[in-house]
């Protein structure tokens, strides 16, 4: 063969490889599904377009990287919330992060400014509580995605939380799959678990606002919402005494609205799982007495205070069981 044609033989195998391997790199990359734009979201402070895929996502709410993550984005920055976790990401969301580690938010004051330094087309923050005015500054930056008309601040339930998140990039079928897989798993645990079916339990926590009392969660907290879901009841004089508020605060004079609980679920950290325990008059409610107390661990705790289409199913394997024995005991 001449010299030419082997040189030029050559070359052509040397052009398949490269386009082999980078057809290779192509496939094995990991993506996110692609959405359809221009997108529009309604929210409390009137409707949002997003013009075309985003691709730098600032998490500015407290809880909204999960769903953002669950739909196959990254973002480029979270906010922290609970736990110090690397990322400010718990473990049944870490492998959505694909490696990545974005900038962590402060979970005190985020200034407009450091969001504009992080160059967003997109800022998810249904969980940020905004106000008109931080939404107003914001939008400035990027198209904003704030909280659905109608709910508390930060009390937005997964469902819409999803299914906002959803619209804003693009995958408003993708979030519906999200939200009833998810509803099946909390029907699953129901029908496992029909001894759940009208128990009430009474989820409490060590109070932020006063040291010596405890926060017992009323139905507009998504920790009994949680409850609700597998058929569970909060207890009427904790949801009276909560009255608009997700929680209602009982100094230890107070704890007798948990006697009518059929068990106590005990949440939070370490240290504020043994406050809850040494307050006066604890020992003494009926659940206590009769070792009807199911203890949540950090990560567990965690889960219910984030309530994402993630963190829910991470505590639906196990959970319903734990609360089943106890209100059943």
């Amino acid at each position: 063969m001449a010299p030419h044609h082997r040189s030029c033989r050559l070359r052509l195998v040397v052009a398949l490889f490269v386009a082999t391997l980078a057809l290779t790199a192509c496939n094995s990359a990991p993506s996110g599904p692609t959405g359809t734009f221009p997108a529009t979201v309604t929210h409390r402070y009137g409707q949002t377009v997003v013009p075309e895929e985003p691709e730098r996502v600032v998490s500015l709410g407290y809880t909204d990287q999960d769903a953002i993550l669950a739909l196959g984005t990254v973002p480029v920055a979270v906010r922290e919330f609970v736990g110090n976790r690397p990322a400010a990401t718990w473990p049944w969301a870490v492998d959505r992060l694909r490696g990545a580690q974005p900038q962590v938010l402060p979970a005190g004051e985020v200034t407009p400014d450091a969001v504009a330094a992080l160059r967003p087309d997109l800022i998810i923050a249904i969980s940020a509580s905004l106000t008109r005015e931080q939404y107003d500054a914001y939008s400035t930056i990027a198209p904003t995605v704030a909280a659905p008309d109608g709910v508390a601040d930060f009390g937005t339930p997964w469902r819409d939380a999803t299914r906002l998140t959803g619209a804003a990039l693009g995958l408003p079928g993708e979030a519906d799959r999200l939200v009833a897989d998810t509803e099946e798993k909390f029907l699953r645990a129901e029908e496992d678990n029909p001894e759940l079916a009208g128990g009430t339990v009474a989820a409490v926590e060590a109070s932020t606002a006063d040291p010596g009392s405890i926060a017992a969660a009323g139905s507009k907290d998504r920790r009994a919402q949680f409850l609700t879901e597998l058929g569970v009841q909060v207890p009427a004089e904790v949801d009276q005494l909560a009255g608009d508020q997700p929680t209602a605060t009982l100094n230890a004079e107070q704890l007798t609205a948990l006697s009518q609980a059929d068990a106590l679920m005990v949440l939070g950290t370490e240290s504020e799982r043994a406050a809850v325990t040494a307050l006066p008059g604890y020992a003494q409610l009926p659940a206590v007495q009769d070792s009807k107390v199911v203890t949540l661990d950090d990560e567990e705790s965690a889960a219910l205070a984030f309530a994402t289409v993630l963190s829910l199913p991470s505590v639906l394997d196990s959970l319903p069981r734990r609360l089943g024995r106890a209100v059943d005991r």
